[in-house]
C-alpha cells in the first residue's frame, strides 16, 4: 500500500482490541483503538478507511456509532459482536454495515474481509473519480464543475455549452443532427430552424480554439450533422 490505510477499532474486550490491533498493524495498516462510545466519536472526526464495531459497549452500542459515521461516511464498516441472532446481524446491516461477523470468527476471514472491503471501496472512489474528469488529449472536462479546460486553460463555456460538448465528448465518433442535439441537450422538442444549435457549435469551436488543437476537434458532417473526434 502507498498510503497506509486506517482502521479504528471500537472494541471494549481488551484482549481482543490488542490481538485484533496487532494482526492488522502486521498486515501493515494504521490502527487505532477505542473502548467505549464516547472515545470513538472523538476518534471518528479523523475518518477512518475503515471501522470495526463492536454492539454492546459500555457507554451505548456499536449501532449508534454507525449510524452517526454514515452521515458522513461511505467508508466501510464491519460489525464484529458475540450477538449472533439473524435479528441482529439484519439490524447492523439496516444501520449501514457492510458486514456482519459473530465471535467466536476466524482471523483469516476477518482479514479477508477487511482486505476485499477496501479494495472494493478504493474502486469505486476511482470509478467515481473517472466518471466526473474526461481527458482527451490536451481536452479536461471536469463533469462535476462543468468546466472544460484546454492545455489547462479554462475555457469559460456557458452551461449550454458545456452539455453540448460532454455530450458530444461521451460520444466520439458518433454524428449527431442538429435536431437530435437540440431534443437532447435543450431537453425539448426541435423546431425546423436550428440555427441554434449551429451558433452554439460555432461558439464551442472558438472557445476551445478547435481549428488549432493538435488532438480533437468537432467536425461538421455534411448534410448529417456534428461529431466529436481525436487525433491520434
Amino acid at each position: 500500500m502507498s498510503e497506509r490505510q486506517t482502521i479504528l477499532l471500537v472494541e471494549d474486550e481488551k484482549d481482543v482490541l490488542m490481538v485484533n490491533a496487532r494482526l492488522f498493524a502486521r498486515r501493515g495498516y494504521d490502527v487505532r483503538t477505542a473502548q467505549s462510545c464516547t472515545e470513538a466519536y472523538q476518534k471518528l472526526k479523523e475518518t477512518p478507511d475503515l471501522l470495526i464495531l463492536d454492539i454492546m459497549l459500555p457507554d451505548g452500542s456499536g449501532y449508534d456509532i454507525c449510524q452517526a459515521f454514515r452521515q458522513n461516511s461511505d467508508h466501510p464498516v464491519i460489525f464484529l459482536s458475540g450477538k449472533g441472532q439473524i435479528a441482529d446481524k439484519v439490524q447492523g446491516l439496516q444501520q449501514g454495515g457492510d458486514y456482519y461477523l459473530t465471535k467466536p470468527y476466524d482471523t483469516s476471514e476477518l482479514l479477508a474481509v477487511v482486505d476485499m472491503l477496501l479494495k472494493r471501496h478504493l474502486q469505486a472512489v476511482q470509478k467515481r473519480q473517472q466518471a466526473s474528469v474526461i481527458c482527451k488529449g490536451s481536452l479536461v472536462l471536469e463533469v462535476d464543475n462543468s468546466r472544460a479546460l484546454c492545455d489547462g486553460r479554462d475555457a469559460g463555456l456557458t452551461a449550454t455549452e458545456f452539455s453540448l460538448l460532454l455530450m458530444l465528448v461521451r460520444n466520439p465518433e458518433q454524428v449527431f443532427s442538429p435536431h437530435e442535439l437540440y431534443e437532447k441537450v435543450w431537453g425539448m422538442q426541435a423546431a425546423d430552424d436550428v440555427r441554434t444549435v449551429r451558433f452554439h457549435i460555432a461558439n464551442l469551436r472558438k472557445k476551445l480554439d478547435a481549428d488549432n488543437a493538435p488532438d480533437f476537434d468537432i467536425v461538421s458532417v455534411y448534410g448529417k450533422g456534428y461529431m466529436f473526434t481525436t487525433m491520434r
